[in-house]
């Protein structure tokens, strides 16, 4: 008669013993995986942004530092920038830094990467834009990551003006300093 040979008993529960403490170990290691996309995905748009408005302000400084309502070219696109040579529209008469529109904000966000993450004004109707735009208590552009919003919503008012409230993620540009700072959870 042959002998059967297999796992005993007390085999299979240290297998499982050790399969539940690897299982506790990685789980919260990947709960926080969707956050950190969230955040790694702000801070990639928010990066590529500072570079483009670092290389528009050096189109502006070879132009001479012009003053006044100046168009820079940057790409295929002619950008409005400010009197200190930051981008702050698309031909709207937005050369000084308080007349910084939501509408400007948007416009800097759309034309200034070559191929932007889809973005809707606050107050529009929500249709899956990646990023809605609104402007802080100070007048500062902030772009905030559209998460848990029902489409055909009408977007309501997100300001927070750069803190990680409401637990909400983005980034803010100051079209005065050229600033863009990142905000997230």
């Amino acid at each position: 008669m042959k002998r059967q040979t297999g796992f005993t008993l007390i085999e299979l529960v240290i297998v499982v013993i050790i399969l539940g403490l690897l299982g506790a170990a990685a789980v919260p290691r990947f709960m926080d995986a969707t956050d950190d996309a969230k955040d790694s995905a702000v801070e990639g748009v928010a990066g590529g942004i500072a570079s483009a408005v670092g290389m528009v302000r050096a189109e502006w400084e070879l132009a001479g530092r012009p003053t006044g309502t100046t168009n820079v070219d940057y790409g295929n696109v002619s950008l409005e920038v400010t009197d200190t040579g930051y981008p702050s529209s698309l031909n709207s008469n937005e050369s000084v830094v308080t007349d910084m529109s939501v509408t400007g904000c948007k416009q800097v966000f759309d034309n200034i990467l070559q191929s932007s993450p889809t973005s809707i004004i606050v107050g529009g109707t929500y249709n899956g834009e990646r990023y809605v735009v609104d402007m802080t208590n100070g007048g500062v552009c902030q772009f905030v990551l559209a998460q848990n919003i029902a489409v055909n919503t009408v977007v309501g008012d997100i300001i927070n003006n750069g803190s990680t409230t409401n637990g909400t993620q983005g980034f803010t540009y100051n079209a005065g300093t050229g600033q863009v700072s990142v905000f997230k959870n």
